[in-house]
Order: structure tokens, then C-alpha cells, then sequence
């Protein structure tokens, strides 16, 4: 009895794990001089709630497990704008995490925000305009019948 109960629990723990992917994004950044960087995220569980995030020269760059060194765990990290070959990482009380890679031609700004500036960013990042959170915001395609869900 005891082997079967522990059976049941290994299949569930272990082999259901397996049927769930990882959600990986990457947002391409091109510079004035044509230097692209990444901004990367994968999410991980069955609710996704396990996320690691890293700005490199590797679009790949968190894609496999094992390569995850040097990123930040957290689900939205930081925000970020991109302009005029400047990345600016913005982040909520104290800064976080350091670009490890070195960039020819893109500086990066490292800044804290209060909580009034937080939400500010917050909102202008569903909009996708500017402001980005780490992974995008994407809207949702509701099917035209369906009821649109209400504003907080």
C-alpha cells in the first residue's frame, strides 16, 4: 500500500511537471548602430508564477534551465524604456539586478521610483508606449460576444 501511495505522489509530483512548458519571451532592442539587445523572461510552474528575467546579447539567453546566471527572479522585476541607444531600468524602492553583459553601443541607467511613480510606469506599460514590463503586456483577444471584463 505504502508503494503505491508513494507511486501516485511521484507521478504527480514529477511526471505531471513534464505536460506543463515554460513561457518564454524576448523583446528585441536595436540600437542607432544596429546592436540588438534582449530583454528576456521565462515562466515557470503550473501557474507561472516563477519568473526570471535578464537583459543580454542572446535572444536565447534563459531559454534553457541551466542558464540562468546573472538574471533576476521575480515576476516583474523592473520596467524599462528604450531611447536614443539609453535602456533605462526602472525599479521599485531599490535596485535589484545589474546588466551583466557590456553593451558597444547602448548605455544603461539603472533608477529608483516611489510608489506614486511606480504606478504611474505601471499603467503606461499596459499601453506598451514607451514603458515596458517585464514580459510585455499583451492584450487579450476576447471573443466579440464575450463581455469585455470591468476596470478596477
Amino acid at each position: 500500500m505504502k508503494i503505491f501511495f508513494f507511486g501516485i505522489i511521484y507521478f504527480i509530483l514529477v511526471q505531471c511537471t513534464q505536460f506543463v512548458e515554460d513561457d518564454f519571451q524576448s523583446k528585441v532592442l536595436i540600437s542607432s548602430s544596429g546592436e540588438k539587445i534582449f530583454v528576456n523572461s521565462i515562466n515557470r510552474g503550473v501557474t507561472g508564477d516563477y519568473q526570471l528575467s535578464i537583459v543580454s546579447k542572446d535572444s536565447l539567453r534563459l531559454k534553457n534551465r541551466a542558464d540562468s546566471i546573472g538574471s533576476v527572479e521575480g515576476l516583474n522585476p523592473f520596467i524599462y524604456k528604450f531611447k536614443n541607444d539609453t535602456l533605462t531600468l526602472f525599479f521599485y524602492e531599490k535596485i535589484k539586478y545589474k546588466v551583466q553583459d557590456k553593451f558597444n553601443s547602448v548605455t544603461v541607467i539603472y533608477k529608483i521610483i516611489n510608489e506614486k511613480e511606480h504606478l504611474e510606469l505601471s499603467k503606461r506599460t499596459q499601453e506598451n508606449n514607451g514603458y515596458f514590463s517585464v514580459p510585455i503586456h499583451e492584450d487579450i483577444k476576447y471573443p466579440s460576444d464575450m463581455p469585455k471584463p470591468s476596470e478596477p
